[in-house]
């Protein structure tokens, strides 16, 4: 039998230390993507695949992002209102083979895919799938497979994630991930063919399209025991940090076998080892250390990029004995909008993308501030919140206050599919939850959501859900107060995103601030759009 988890990107488990001996040999290339091309740019570019894939059907390889709205990348395109191949049928798949599959190395993997839905895309029952194939004898013999639809996952997001502030020529549509965590069913597994596709297209309009920015396949932690439910829990549990080593606050260290010192630093060959307690213990930078320097960016010393280039360490974090320090290059590990918005597509913004060198202190013990206050309107009149920098996500990009530069208004609809902008100092920067952010586990509201970054006051910042089913924003069971703040006995003090109500992310800070992090990031001011026109001039492309 396949065992499978379709809601929780990882299974629970209860871990004494060999259990957790596994769990390190298993988890410690969880950051590595088996797929060598997962990012799926290495192609020519009259490559009707990327190298490595195939695609069938109604499914265009090229570039994705609307000609507007959206720099262009190469990703995949699924046509669901258009029988592109003429068979009759409106539907197509992109699948991949990975050799080399060894129990021996661990049975459990997630498979993800990074994915937009264009407003218009849409499909009949639920045909939108990720599919694994198992083979043995080198792929000669076919054992079984498991699909997994998530089209209801599509409408979920489109329906809980909505923000009515969100730039119209947007529209709905948001990068998101989509897992399919398994087990092979037999030890004999010795190949892999992962799928995406869909069937019974039944788009509307011109945004029809669901594009697919990467797909990656990530061994995972062999559980010590199963729990196929959708409640499942990632994470370990707290009973493991009986062998771990506290680093401060609510961060621990899992050590290699023989050490029993933390490294210097962590970085994208250690994230996986950095574990934070909250309910569970997590790892929220595990896959949110490296990011690409993409044309269209400028680079350090301000020169603009022409060609992709890797930066493994776009994120390294530290340990002193008062904080966790955060160096970030500032660069977004997802498809961001295209910066200068030379076209006017969302609202002009003449700013670049660029690499930075910045360091940001979050307290290991936080504390609640006496003369706290929140922002008590959405003109921003009290100033509660300074602009620039107020915490900084577990991808290394900053958030901000609500409201846009020297306009005191609110920037949520100015912002890019991934909720992101850059400032006139060319920090690439959130206003709102950050849909594109990464996390070790999925967030698909079937529990409380995962952290997903800081405060500069040192409390933390989780995702949009309290529970499953249900939204931190609505919550009366638990309601957050005007600081977007509350408390439970697991986490402590703490904040969630709110998306489609002000104030977006946090409301004010809720405990004391750490000053060392005060002008950091802000620049020099320079040039932006200016006061906002009418919607119906600036929110409609120029013909």
């Amino acid at each position: 039998m396949i065992m499978k988890v379709v809601r929780s990107c990882s299974p629970r488990s209860r871990l004494p230390w060999v259990a957790l001996l596994s769990f390190i040999a298993t988890y410690a290339s969880a950051t590595e993507n088996l797929l060598p091309n997962g990012e799926l740019v290495d192609a020519a570019k009259s490559a009707s695949a990327p190298r490595g894939f195939e695609v069938a059907g109604d499914v265009i390889y090229g570039p994705i992002g609307n000609d507007t709205t959206d720099r262009k990348i190469r990703g995949v395109r699924f046509l669901s209102a258009d029988d592109a191949n003429g068979d009759g049928r409106i539907s197509g798949e992109v699948a991949t083979g990975v050799a080399g599959i060894s129990a021996e190395q661990g049975r459990w993997y997630r498979f993800r895919v990074l994915g937009l839905a264009q407003d218009g895309f849409q499909v009949d029952q639920e045909r939108l799938y990720l599919k694994v194939e198992f083979f043995r004898d080198g792929g000669t013999t076919a054992l079984d497979h498991i699909r997994h639809h998530v089209y209801a996952l599509v409408e979920q997001r489109r329906r809980d994630l909505a923000d009515t502030g969100t730039n119209e020529n947007l529209g709905r549509a948001a990068w998101g991930a989509f897992d399919l965590v398994f087990r092979t069913p037999f030890p004999e597994v010795d190949r892999l063919r992962l799928t995406m596709g869909f069937d019974r297209g039944q788009g509307k309009g011109e945004q029809a399209e669901f594009w697919i920015d990467q797909m990656q396949l990530h061994r995972i932690p062999a559980p010590a025991s199963y729990e196929p439910k959708a409640t499942a829990k990632p994470g370990l549990p707290r009973t493991a940090i009986a062998q771990m080593l506290p680093l401060g606050g609510r961060w621990y260290y899992l050590p290699q076998q023989g050490k029993s010192q933390p490294p210097a630093q962590f970085d994208h060959t250690n994230a996986d080892r950095l574990f934070y307690l909250a309910e569970r213990l997590e790892t929220p930078f595990a896959d949110n250390m490296s990011a690409w320097l993409r044309p269209g960016f400028k680079d350090l010393a301000g020169s603009l990029v022409e060609t992709d280039h890797w930066v493994a360490n776009n994120v390294v974090v530290r340990f002193t004995d008062e904080h966790l320090v955060v160096h970030s290059q500032g660069l977004p590990n997802h498809p961001t909008a295209t910066f200068p918005d030379r076209t006017r597509s969302l609202d002009g913004n003449p700013n670049y993308i660029q690499q930075h060198d910045n360091t940001w202190y979050i307290p290991l013990a936080p504390k609640e501030a006496a003369d706290r206050r929140a922002m008590q309107n959405e003109n921003n009149n009290d100033h509660a919140l300074p602009m620039g920098p107020i915490g900084v996500a577990v991808n290394g990009v900053v958030f901000f206050n609500p409201f846009d530069h020297l306009l005191d208004e609110d920037a949520v609809w100015r912002l890019d599919r991934c909720c992101g902008h850059p400032a006139p100092n060319w920090l690439y920067h959130y206003h709102k939850y950050p849909v594109c952010v990464k996390s070790p586990w999925c967030d698909d509201g079937a529990a409380h959501s995962p952290l997903i970054g800081f405060a500069f006051d040192g409390f933390p910042v989780y995702g949009p859900y309290e529970a499953a089913g249900e939204l931190a924003k609505s919550s009366l069971r638990h309601p957050l107060n005007e600081f977007n703040v509350h408390h439970d006995d697991q986490r402590g003090w703490h904040y969630h995103v709110t998306p489609g109500q002000f104030p977006h992310i946090i409301g004010g800070y809720w405990g004391v601030v750490e000053t060392k992090n005060r002008r950091r990031g802000a620049g020099p001011p320079a040039a932006g759009p200016s006061r906002r026109p009418p919607p119906s001039s600036l929110r409609r492309p120029p013909r």
